[in-house]
């Protein structure tokens, strides 16, 4: 026998679905129910979820022996890595400022943490490429080729237990 379900959206939501008349929402929400208990009562789940976490190990690993890599090198300081996180911090500061002057024009729905992590992310990926391009590594090492969160977090432990 069929059961009725409710879901609540929010306004900007209900109008984004208007403009799909065509769509039958029952049966989009039906079949997200459908996967998602297909995948949480998959038998394999165990084995997907130990190997993510694998991946994430390895990833992190590499973020951190690449940190390492660098600092080996003749040419890098202390100095160095201060400095990154010296510009790490000023990144948050004009990230607060710009949310603060520009208040009045974000949305409602604007949440200033996820445009933090954005310039966050942006700032440390580009500190891995340069970084990675400074390292002499063997080119068909593809361990430090896939810059992941955890790669990121595993290079930001490594260089802040070196300052």
């Amino acid at each position: 026998m069929p059961k009725n379900v409710t879901v609540q959206i929010k306004d900007e939501l209900d109008k984004t679905m208007k403009k799909l008349p065509d769509v039958n929402w029952s049966h989009v929400v039906r079949k997200c129910i459908e996967n998602y208990c297909d995948a949480r009562l998959n038998p394999n789940i165990e084995a997907l979820t130990k190997k993510m976490k694998t991946q994430k190990g390895e990833a992190y690993s590499n973020g951190h022996k690449l940190a390492l890599e660098w600092f080996k090198q003749e040419s890098i300081r202390y100095e160095n890595v201060n400095e990154i996180f010296q510009k790490h911090a000023q990144i948050k500061v004009n990230t607060d400022s710009y949310i603060i002057e520009n208040r009045e024009n974000l949305d409602d729905e604007f949440d200033p943490n996820i445009m933090w992590i954005v310039e966050e992310r942006n700032f440390w990926t580009k500190i891995i490429e340069t970084v990675r391009e400074q390292i002499d590594y063997d080119p068909n090492d593809t361990s430090f080729e896939n810059i992941s969160d955890a790669f990121i977090e595993g290079f930001k432990n490594a260089l802040n237990k070196l300052r």
